[in-house]
């Protein structure tokens, strides 16, 4: 059983990726990802013992929670998660309760929404490559998926991403 000192570092060096990271995957649902990132770190830690070193505690414990939201939305309704009026809904109670308002509220917003274009893989894909900035190597240890699938994945996303945001006004 890991100590609890040290699990408390790695929680507090990696949460900010984990919620970001999950926060994504659920569409903008950030109360959603906060349980999942429970969930994560709570098997994170009575799995501790099996960590091999193998990878980094970031790729183990981002692996650990998109398994996590995998578990999750195998065992929702096929509707829970793809429904983009809560994520509306979220946008603007958001603005309301920070008073956003001017460019760099839109930007965003309009950069979740040209996320919201792309598919599940897709969006998984660029959240780990461009946003969390990780290595070919952790995403295929993360995702299981094929490097060359990963590839394929991010450029297409790329594609997307470019044509919405330039179809939004945004020139380059």
């Amino acid at each position: 059983m890991v100590s609890s000192q040290v699990f408390e570092i790695v929680v507090k060096r990696h949460q900010g990726a984990i919620r970001r990271f999950l926060t994504s995957l659920t569409k903008g649902d950030t109360m959603l990802a906060d349980d999942l990132a429970q969930d994560t770190f709570i098997k994170a830690f009575y799995a501790w013992d099996s960590f091999a070193a193998l990878s980094s505690p970031k790729t183990w414990l981002m692996r650990i929670a998109y398994n996590t939201f995998v578990d999750y939305t195998r065992s929702q309704p096929a509707s829970t998660l793809s429904s983009t009026e809560s994520i509306q809904s979220s946008i603007c109670n958001i603005q309301s309760a920070i008073g956003a308002s001017g460019s760099s509220f839109e930007i965003r917003n309009d950069v979740q929404q040209a996320m919201l274009q792309l598919s599940e893989p897709e969006r998984l894909c660029v959240q780990l490559a461009l946003i969390e900035d990780l290595s070919m190597r952790q995403i295929v240890t993360i995702t299981g998926m094929n490097e060359n699938t990963i590839k394929s994945h991010l450029h297409r996303a790329k594609d997307k991403l470019r044509t919405f945001l330039i179809n939004n006004g945004y020139d380059r």
